[in-house]
């Protein structure tokens, strides 16, 4: 009778349903079998749609396959094809999704499944798209809000453990996002220095390897890019140089003229995960023949008929990678006495441009058009706007001229379309994204104790646009956030009554002490170029430990509190409620742990000017009054 039963048992066992994926059973097929080096990578989230990001070992088909549930059988597929002119890289968009639904995807190789997972026991990747203004709808949300949260942090450098350094090359923080906010967070913006110089060797190979690398090395951030979608902005790593002077029109020869090259790569492994906007325009290059005292550039081989001006910022001769030493970089090499920065002021025709200032020798040069990389999303009762807070500036000329009128960080038309797109949003919340801070300093503060001199990078060496700009938010009766980076150590400051900087870094890079930052107090009122503005709390990194043997990670989350979630009083569901003024809470933690360092709540009321109290009515029945009529 025993053995009855057992042999009962291990028959209703081995029938049982099969697991999903089992590689054995050939449901999958080993990440590396068929070709995929890097990804997938998820990015551009909207309510229907999202993009898949991969890298093969050499130009192949793919496709991508969506399911809202596993395993995939009958499942959509997309297809999609990498490049050899974009590193083998290559994208698909995912359209025709449910707003607010989770879906599992698949990327299929020859017709396999790949298993991306980023371990065995791991669970299979999925994303959850956008709600839309009918995904929360209700008789007391009739705007069909909604709640959300999102992570955003910076500077997120890798050195491998031998290295001065002294940090993980596997970021910390990304385990503890994934571990601790995956399933809650819509979106993650890697805000600036998505990658550090490491493998530049003067060549656009060298640099593309540098996202490779940070793609392999850094395990953590891969396998949290694959069930949380990206955005993101260079900052001055990813063009390997501050380029500060890359819009400034009569420049001759300098750093800032590897901003395009870089920029190309930068489009294929990071910008593919942003939105298309008007403004910005493909990056071009080409050979151009010029003569001296000429104001035309003429290029035999382009066809600038299809140039639309409006997309253009500005044309780069003598363009370079960084990494192949000084003697390979010489100007003489790049256009010699024309290497600068020029303006297109005409296009003559198909192959002619007018340029100024005139051209200073005659000669062949490489030359290249760079274009607009700002844009803006609305999510919600949320607008995000994303600054570019380095290719249109102007040249920082020290800090005794950091006041002077008419330098820029942004450029005029970038400042324009930011100042028209606050002032006309409707949103309740505007979340500016900036790659640089704007009242913390970046000195050098750390390198010797001896000036806390803003060396540039923000907007603190730039202080007369930045008087206008915040000047221009401190007028909009709603919260303005400004989420910056770049410095490697968090802040909350306070600048005007609606207007608050919150400096989300580093997610990995070795710390700056509180010197850099300008010797700001611990929590107190700071002195930024003349504004006085709140310190409300910072990570408080001293100045008597070497930066780099201070080790400080950190990530922000950032809560959306439109509605609140309430049952029923005689079924089961949920009803939805706005809230007359919603908040945000933003949120510190700590990148080893995932601790709680610091939070801040910000109500759409603390914008408001003081009102007339509410009135004391009830708008939404009573549970009592309700069942006695019954």
């Amino acid at each position: 009778m025993r053995i009855l039963l057992l042999s009962i048992l291990w028959i209703g066992t081995s029938f049982a349903a099969e697991p999903w994926p089992d590689p054995v059973a050939n449901h999958v097929v080993p990440y590396q079998s068929l070709g995929i080096t890097h990804g997938p990578v998820l990015g551009q989230i909207t309510e229907s749609s999202i993009r898949v990001w991969v890298r093969t070992d050499e130009p192949m088909k793919f496709a991508v396959a969506v399911s809202e549930s596993l395993p995939f059988d009958g499942a959509d597929e997309f297809g999609g094809e990498t490049l050899a002119a974009q590193d083998n890289t290559g994208w698909v968009t995912i359209e025709g999704l449910k707003a607010n639904a989770e879906y599992f995807y698949a990327v299929k190789l020859g017709g396999e499944i790949v298993d991306i997972r980023a371990e065995l026991d791991q669970p299979w990747p999925s994303f959850r798209t956008l709600p839309d203004m009918g995904s929360f709808t209700h008789e007391f949300n009739p705007e069909g809000k909604f709640n959300f949260s999102f992570s955003i942090g910076s500077c997120q450098r890798q050195r491998s453990p031998e290295d001065t350094y002294g940090i993980y090359a596997n970021p910390p923080a990304f385990n503890q996002l994934w571990k601790n906010h995956r399933d809650d967070l819509l979106f993650h913006i890697i805000n600036g220095d998505y990658t550090y110089e490491e493998t530049l060797d003067g060549t656009q190979a060298g640099l593309e390897s540098n996202y490779k690398l940070y793609l392999e090395r850094g395990r953590s951030l891969n396998r949290f890019l694959r069930h949380v979608p990206m955005f993101t902005m260079f900052n001055d790593h990813e063009v390997t140089d501050n380029i500060d002077g890359a819009g400034e029109v009569g420049l001759d020869n300098g750093g800032y003229l590897v901003r395009d090259p870089a920029l190309e790569v930068w489009n294929y492994y990071a910008n593919w995960a942003n939105d298309a906007a008007g403004q910005r325009g493909d990056l071009r290059f080409g050979e151009a023949q010029l003569e001296k005292g000429s104001d035309i550039l003429h290029d035999p081989d382009a066809d600038f008929s299809k140039l639309d001006l409006a997309t253009v910022s500005t044309l780069h001769i003598g363009p370079y990678y960084k990494g192949a030493g000084k003697d390979a970089e010489k100007a003489s090499l790049r256009g010699g006495a024309n290497c600068g920065v020029y303006k297109i002021e005409e296009i003559v025709d198909g192959q002619h441009l007018r340029v100024s200032p005139p051209l200073r020798a005659t000669n062949e040069a490489p030359y290249s058009i760079g274009t607009h990389h700002y844009f803006d999303r609305m999510i919600g009762n949320c607008h995000f706007v994303f600054l570019d807070t380095r290719s249109e500036r102007s040249e920082f000329k020290g800090p005794q001229n950091a006041t002077k009128e008419g330098e820029t960080v942004l450029g005029e038309v970038q400042k324009k379309w930011f100042l028209k797109t606050v002032a006309e949003s409707l949103a309740e919340f505007i979340f500016i994204v900036s790659g640089d801070p704007w009242v913390i300093y970046h000195s050098a503060y750390h390198m010797r104790g001896e000036s806390t001199e803003t060396k540039g990078d923000g907007f603190a060496g730039y202080v007369h646009e930045r008087e206008e700009l915040i000047d221009a938010l401190d007028k909009l009766e709603k919260p303005v956030m400004i989420l910056t980076g770049d410095v490697h150590q968090p802040f909350s400051v306070q600048i005007t009554d609606n207007v608050w900087e919150f400096l989300c870094s580093p997610i990995n890079s070795a710390n700056h002490p509180i010197g850099t930052a300008g010797l700001p107090p611990l929590g107190g009122w700071f002195d930024s170029q003349g504004r006085k503005v709140k310190i409300k709390w910072c990570g408080g990194y001293p100045d008597n430990v070497h930066y780099l043997r201070q080790r400080h990670t950190n990530y922000t989350v950032v809560q959306v509190n439109n509605i609140v979630r309430a049952g029923l009083n005689d079924e089961q569901g949920l009803q939805y409620v706005a809230y007359d003024e919603p908040q945000v809470i933003v949120r510190f933690h700590a990148g080893y742990t995932g601790d709680l360092l610091y939070a801040e709540a910000i109500s759409t009321i603390d914008s408001k000017p003081e009102s007339e109290a509410a009135p004391k009515e009830n708008r939404f029945g009573h549970w009592f009054k309700s069942e006695a009529k019954e």
